[in-house]
């Protein structure tokens, strides 16, 4: 089953930490790893093969990078069992999150949210992590 996972929060809530930090952390990946695998073969960059489950994480939301043309974004990642996107609120003026939700299930994806909220202990961040994790064993 294809899973996606979006970490929503509001500029500066800790997406990127609780992704980067945190949750490659739990894997064993460093922080400018991107491919990564949940199950039995945690922690290993894996090869592009059918038979192994592996994902992308893009820790940088959508709207800073300024990609206005989500369905291409997410287009390129189709492809992957599992993956990993942050955006902003759906209440906020500039956010991709309700169109990132719909072009990822529109390719097969069970799509779960993460909601980030800023200001918390380093704890909360990490618990988080665990959070998204779980979502996509």
């Amino acid at each position: 089953m294809k899973k996606a996972v979006i970490v929503v929060g509001t500029h500066h809530a800790g997406k990127s930490k609780t992704i980067n930090k945190y949750f490659k952390g739990k894997i064993g990946l460093s922080e400018k790893e991107r491919k990564f695998s949940v199950g039995d073969n945690k922690g290993h960059i894996l090869s592009q093969s059918l038979e192994e489950k592996y994902g992308i994480i893009n820790s940088q939301s959508l709207e800073e990078k300024g990609l206005v043309e989500v369905t291409t974004t997410v287009e390129k990642y189709k492809n992957y069992e599992q993956l990993i996107f942050a955006a902003r609120p759906e209440n906020e003026k500039l956010s991709y999150y309700k169109d990132l939700k719909k072009q990822l299930e529109k390719r097969g994806f069970v799509v779960e949210t993460v909601e980030i909220i800023r200001d918390q202990k380093e704890s909360y961040y990490k618990e988080k992590a665990e959070e998204i994790y779980k979502k996509l064993v």
